[in-house]
């Protein structure tokens, strides 16, 4: 039998949720199910946490029970999911295994449900109290194919040994390091519109503090837990208590480790996404509305979550990550088609082979040259030769070749082709100059023999007979 029964959640529910969570002490009005109108009431700061009561929401209304013919469901109310929350919170140190049979084999009246029911009903329980994804030692090869991958709490694990495995400790001494001016350079170049324009990076929502600032480098997206309110709650619970409290006590008081959400929220805050700068800031709003971000996002605090000493804090739980997100914003992965294909070609055997195309393609470069080259010679040459006189015009007649030379100087005047003709050869000159005066002669005597000399009239002589 396939069974739904906590597909509805009304905002009681909702308000009962953040009483076991977090300890809000809330009015009579919202004890007694009635509307709240009372501004101090804790349960007012319900609206700033819309995007995890949608989260929650969601979680028990996928929840299915599979309970066979004469067994309980694991959870049938909310107030169920409740319970579970109150135990882990009383006691951080019991291991799965003990706290399944504990509280779903002692139940007065009901029967113990399906093994799987209640691992389901854990899961949701610590989903909902932590953020964190959380599978049996055993998982769904569904999930797995899918990429949603669970971290497991084995069941021979205590609780808060297992917040403490999700969530090791590193030191990266180039981000931590306030004395090195390299950190805050460091930090400054991991802004969210640095890493999207230069690494080409993109941010995805997520729902499991487990998964912040993961970098999948194939696909080139970053995970973002992106719930600030639910974070600033668990710094209002923590405020004021000492820097050195263990997982377990954090847990106890029902809150999550106070470093863990300082550096989750600085990093959101402070270095993604600065609220002192404008373009962060528009880009960050922009994925509330695209990306479904918590609008609470937008809203920095400091009294009422920060200690005095917390203005700068180190990076020991996402440190690792973010240096990472610095590596991939200096060393881009190519992720287009083209970079891919020359990321692929970049080793020393296809460099020389692009070595030698490239001098393939220079010789083949300057023999087209040379070619085009020898073909303007052969043109000139080709434009000299019908310009030049040629032997056989050496043996023409004086007159014709001057002729000649003048005509090609009166249709190409500025190459002066009769002027060349002349300087080359000097006989032409030597015949030009003869029959000018050949001809400046014949016209002086032309003038001279018709100086007073009467026409003869031939036909009054033939009408006197011929003679004179």
């Amino acid at each position: 039998m396939s069974y739904f029964p906590l597909e509805k959640t009304t905002q009681s529910d909702l308000d009962q949720l953040g009483r076991v969570l977090w300890s809000w002490l809330l009015c009579e009005d919202c004890q007694s199910g009635k509307r709240c109108e009372h501004d101090s009431c804790l349960s007012q700061r319900s609206k700033r946490l819309m995007r995890f009561f949608d989260h929650y929401k969601s979680l028990t209304r996928s929840y299915e029970s599979d309970s066979g013919p004469g067994q309980q469901h694991a959870l049938s109310t909310h107030e169920d999911v409740f319970k579970i929350i109150q135990e882990l919170k009383s006691d951080p140190d019991v291991t799965r295994s003990q706290f399944a049979d504990k509280f779903f084999m002692h139940r007065p009246g009901r029967r113990p449900p399906h093994v799987q029911d209640q691992e389901r009903a854990i899961n949701l329980a610590v989903r909902a109290m932590t953020m964190i994804n959380c599978s049996a030692q055993w998982q769904s090869y569904d999930l797995l194919e899918f990429g949603a991958y669970q971290a497991p709490w084995r069941s021979d694990d205590t609780f808060s040994q297992f917040i403490t495995d999700v969530f090791p400790m590193s030191d990266i001494p180039t981000l931590n390091d306030a004395d090195n001016g390299s950190s805050l350079n460091m930090k400054a170049s991991l802004m969210a519109k640095k890493l999207k324009k230069r690494a080409g990076l993109k941010f995805r929502p997520t729902d499991d503090l487990r998964s912040h600032l993961r970098l999948d480098r194939k696909s080139g997206v970053v995970d973002i837990f992106h719930h600030t309110a639910f974070l600033k709650e668990h710094l209002r619970l923590t405020k004021g208590r000492p820097h050195n409290l263990s997982v377990r006590e954090f847990l106890k008081l029902g809150a999550l480790p106070r470093q863990l959400a300082l550096e989750a929220l600085d990093s959101l805050q402070k270095v993604l996404f600065p609220l002192s700068d404008p373009k962060s800031c528009r880009l960050l709003r922009s994925y509330n509305s695209t990306l479904a971000f918590d609008p609470d996002c937008l809203r920095f605090e400091a009294a009422s979550i920060r200690n005095k000493d917390e203005k700068d804090i180190s990076y020991h739980y996402f440190g690792a990550r973010l240096a990472d997100l610095y590596e991939e914003l200096e060393n881009p992965k190519p992720r287009g088609l083209v970079e891919r294909w020359l990321e692929r070609k970049s080793g020393a055997r296809y460099v020389m082979m692009a070595t030698l195309i490239g001098v393939f393609i220079a010789v083949v470069l300057g023999m087209a040259g040379l070619a085009v080259g020898g073909y303007q010679a052969r043109e000139r040459k080709q434009v000299h030769i019908r310009h030049q006189i040629t032997p056989q015009q050496q043996h023409r007649a004086p007159d014709d070749l001057i002729l000649d030379a003048r005509n090609a100087h009166l249709a190409y005047p500025a190459r002066s082709v009769y002027a060349r003709v002349v300087e080359e050869h000097p006989h032409v000159a030597r015949a030009e100059r003869h029959v000018g005066k050949r001809s400046k002669e014949d016209k002086g005597d032309e003038v001279v023999g018709n100086v007073g000399v009467e026409p003869e009239d031939t036909d009054a002589g033939e009408e006197n007979g011929g003679t004179i």
